[in-house]
């Protein structure tokens, strides 16, 4: 008898056994979602993928990345959001890391760390093992829904539509303006906005330009101050949003759509040092042509005082390629404030500084736009025709809003008189609205407009 072969079954019981151990060892090894990466989803992204997450510009993340079930379905999604940057969102370069609020870079090593865990498997891991990502959420801050519904807290002011406003079925891109109704005796007198916040009735509502809550689109949540940074609000206000439906069109497609606004104000004896200004800063005049992949155009805004700029909000639409703000102080050096080299129409960021930045008078902000208008650009509506400024998704913009206040503190306390000028300016930016607003009147028929152009289109204008 060969007793070598007797060892054959004895080796490759070994063999299997060490191959065994080897692939325990490297399963242990692999990452795991509650040891490895919800640490990095609580840091990087539960901000907007929770439960119930928070409406930010009319979407909310369509999963909770704070779910293994959730997290696994999803894992060969989220490895493709990271490979090609779509997520998570933030326009703003590289080199801008650190300078603004609420900024959403991912660290390298978090990043491959996310994609070793998928590659992996998207092993669950010791639910235990969550305890190491305790506190991550609290601290991110405002990433928990408080009771009352809203991200500000408890408004002090509750201002929406009259009543709900009707998005037939037939429409897929509708851009009405709005007035939001202030119930009645509940201001009564001016006050001072230190918080306000959009909240859009649905998915459908693309974004919202509003009178006095800044901007709600598709990545900015609440719109709050810096302490001692506000504007007044005076009594009896015409509060306007030009809302922006987009669906698909098609029988049973109907909505009924009833967005909200909510404000916080600064207590008596609080002060107000800065009194906030804002300038959209457009720019027109100019013609995309047909098929051009980097139409680039280019405007100037001289800075007459010393201010505190606060923050800045680039728009354009589904041909934005990249925006530049530049700032060319008196003495010739140049800054580069703000450099999105990937604009996304689908996330508009507002870029507020950790701290405002201060710009001598004398300085130019120079400010740079570039379009892909060419078949190239997935998002484009027709790379066939020439594009000019204007209000629809299928025109373009050139918009480089600014929010900002002089430098010299006012040192206004709040409850106290109000100086005239101030008081004064804010009734006055409110009868303009007033007189130049074309708003849609809710109550008539909804679909009388769309009548009306149907009719204009079969008239041939």
């Amino acid at each position: 008898m060969n007793l070598r072969f007797l060892n054959v079954p004895a080796a490759l019981f070994g063999l299997s056994a060490l191959m065994g151990a080897n692939a325990a060892s490297a399963q242990d090894l692999a990452p795991t979602f509650y040891a490895d990466a919800l640490p990095v989803f609580q840091k990087n992204c539960v901000a907007c993928h929770q439960p119930n997450g928070p409406k930010v510009g009319g979407i909310t993340a369509p999963m909770s990345l704070m779910d293994y079930d959730q997290a696994r379905i999803w894992a060969p999604m989220i490895k493709n959001a990271l490979l090609t940057g779509y997520m998570p969102p933030w326009g703003a370069h590289e080199r801008h890391r650190g300078e603004f609020k609420g900024e959403r870079y991912i660290d390298k090593k978090e990043k491959d760390l996310l994609l070793a865990w998928v590659d992996a498997g998207a092993l669950e891991g010791n639910p235990a093992d969550a305890a190491r990502a305790d506190g991550l959420l609290a601290s991110a801050g405002g990433n928990v829904l408080p009771k009352s519904g809203w991200w500000i807290g408890d408004p002090d002011l509750i201002v929406q539509f009259e009543r709900p406003v009707k998005v037939p079925d037939q429409v897929e891109d509708w851009q009405p303006s709005i007035q939001m109704q202030v119930p009645e005796g509940a201001h009564t007198e001016p006050k001072w906005v230190a918080k306000a916040e959009l909240d859009p009735g649905g998915p459908w509502v693309h974004h919202i330009v509003s009178s006095h809550m800044g901007v709600g689109v598709p990545g900015r949540g609440p719109f709050e101050y810096p302490k001692g940074w506000g504007v007044l609000m005076p009594e009896d206000p015409f509060i306007t949003v030009d809302m922006h439906y987009h669906k698909t069109p098609g029988e049973g497609t109907a909505i009924e759509d009833m967005t909200r606004a909510g404000f916080k104000f600064y207590e008596n004896g609080d002060v107000i040092d800065h009194v906030v200004e804002t300038n959209l800063l457009p720019h027109r005049g100019w013609t995309i042509p047909p098929g051009d992949p980097n139409f680039k155009v280019t405007s100037e805004h001289q800075i007459d005082e010393d201010i505190f700029l606060l923050s800045m909000g680039p728009h354009m639409h589904y041909r934005g390629k990249a925006m530049r703000y530049d700032l060319e102080y008196p003495d010739g050096e140049m800054e580069t404030l703000l450099w999105v080299p990937d604009y996304d129409f689908n996330w508009q960021f507002l870029y507020e500084y950790k701290e405002p930045k201060f710009i001598p008078a004398g300085s130019t902000l120079h400010m740079s736009w570039w379009f892909d208008n060419s078949e190239s650009n997935r998002f484009n509506p027709d790379p066939t025709v020439a594009v000019e400024y204007g209000p629809a998704t299928t025109d373009e913009m050139a918009n480089a809003r600014i929010y900002y206040a002089p430098t010299t503190p006012q040192h206004i306390v709040v409850g106290e008189e109000i100086p005239a000028d101030i008081l004064a300016r804010a009734r006055h930016d409110e009868q303009t609205r007033r007189e130049r607003s074309n708003t849609l009147d809710l109550s008539k028929d909804d679909v009388d407009w769309l009548n009306e152009s149907q009719k204009m289109i079969e008239d041939g204008h």
